[in-house]
């Protein structure tokens, strides 16, 4: 080894996390074998992030994308200790009436989701005259090795193998429906009382389970086309090594030897787990025509939200701390594994529903043109019209009249068609102010009204 003229050893550079560049979203870690490694991710959020922040950099645009029918999963990954479960839920108590009130700062993921679907909803009841009706019920399930247990069942139980556990959950036996914000975030809070916890060397209420809360959404059309789709909220149990996490710390000697066997166990199948869940994406990774989503549990249960017509967001949450690196490195390495899947989301459902109800609206506008046709017709009236010095003379002017009614119900439909397109009445012309509207048009938002001084 070279030394400096003073004797000292040079500077060497310590384990762990050496850099976080979250302007052009990468890290860089020092690996014991390798030196430094380089891990490029979609986006890098620092320790100073806020809640808000993480949410919108993550979840928020898969939200929107729920919305419109999609299968989503957001899924946050990382040791014992590295703030998965502040993440994803924040603070422990939920409380907030609508969505008219402030989201509170310390919010994770989940509640924030929660909030953002009930937002929409509203939004679309109270501005958009769309023709159908959504229902939004709730699960929030555990997952201990074999074990899948309802919490908001008080732990109840999901079948007793894996097929029936994902039956019980995906058939709707563990939902409840709710139907505002407020019911939603009381179910949560009653979830969140149910889960296992335990205090370990690296972290004094380490979540000791995988677990996962499920929207499920339904959405149905006035002509009785209906779609379903599911938003995962998973909050993985931290990957671990006994010799550093001494999940069998106890603090009462008594219960040292159960509790022993009891965190060693929790440990052993949150591994498992995550094992599976890495096997899963290696495989989706590779395009391989067979996923193992059946090794276990966790990863049955998130198929619908990793594979097919979905869209999944990983968080991966690494510490920072030279001690950790090595797991760090690891978690780096499952996000970019992560990163590099991608798959043409068919949005087959979502594409038949609008596709319904786009032919839906064509044919009423046909049908309200036909009678406009048949009932639209000239009359000459007579009405006073200023002409200057306060006087005002008689004039016969033709006007359209008889179908008032359908034209009413034409503009209705046409806002319907372009709320569902995204087009604006603007972007149906090349040049919407030169747009004039005939005779009474103007009255259905159809051109700009004539002025008087041009007639």
């Amino acid at each position: 080894e070279k030394t400096d003229p003073s004797g000292n050893a040079p500077p060497m550079l310590r384990g762990g996390v050496h850099l976080v560049d979250v302007k052009k979203n990468f890290v860089v870690l020092v690996d014991a074998t390798k030196g430094l490694r380089k891990f490029d991710f979609d986006t890098v959020i620092d320790e100073f992030a806020s809640q808000e922040s993480v949410y919108r950099s993550t979840t928020m645009g898969l939200i929107a994308d729920f919305i419109n029918g999609y299968n989503i999963s957001s899924i946050v990954y990382g040791q014992t200790g590295s703030g998965k479960t502040f993440t994803m839920f924040g603070d422990n108590e939920f409380n907030l009436n609508g969505t008219d009130e402030k989201v509170p700062s310390s919010w994770g993921v989940v509640p924030r989701s929660c909030y953002e679907i009930f937002k929409a909803i509203d939004y679309r009841k109270n501005n958009l005259n769309l023709k159908f009706d959504t229902e939004i019920a709730v699960s929030y399930i555990e997952i201990f090795g074999d074990s899948v247990t309802d919490l908001l069942r008080e732990g109840k139980t999901c079948g007793q193998s894996k097929v029936a556990a994902q039956r019980y959950v995906l058939d709707g036996a563990s939902e409840v429906v709710t139907t505002s914000l407020s019911h939603a975030l009381c179910l949560l809070n009653d979830g969140e009382k149910q889960k296992r916890k335990a205090a370990t060397a690296m972290n004094d209420r380490s979540s000791r389970a995988h677990s996962i809360f499920i929207v499920r959404m339904k959405q149905t059309c006035h002509t009785g086309v209906s779609h379903t789709n599911r938003l995962f909220l998973a909050d993985l149990g931290g990957s671990e090594q006994l010799k550093k996490s001494q999940p069998f710390h106890s603090v009462n000697q008594e219960q040292s030897n159960y509790e022993r066997k009891q965190r060693t166990r929790e440990a052993v199948n949150i591994n498992l787990g995550l094992l599976a869940l890495k096997q899963c994406v290696e495989a989706l990774r590779k395009k391989s025509p067979f996923v193992p989503y059946t090794t276990s549990k966790l990863t049955m249960m998130l198929s619908t939200g990793l594979g097919g017509n979905s869209k999944t967001a990983i968080i991966v949450c690494g510490a920072q701390e030279q001690r950790h690196g090595p797991e760090t490195i690891a978690s780096m390495k499952f996000g970019q594994t992560c990163r590099g899947i991608f798959s043409l989301t068919a949005g087959k459902a979502t594409a038949n529903m609008l596709h319904e109800l786009l032919n839906n609206i064509n044919e009423r506008i046909a049908e309200c043109e036909e009678n406009i046709k048949k009932y639209e017709r000239w009359e000459v009236k007579e009405v006073l019209r200023p002409v200057g010095d306060g006087k005002e003379e008689l004039r016969k002017v033709t006007v359209v009249v008889g179908a008032e009614e359908y034209r009413k119900q034409l503009s209705t439909l046409i806002r319907q068609k372009l709320e569902l397109t995204g087009d604006t009445t603007e972007s149906l012309y090349s040049d919407s102010s030169a747009i004039e509207g005939f005779g009474n048009a103007h009255i259905y938002d159809l051109g700009r009204k004539v002025e008087q001084s041009q007639v």
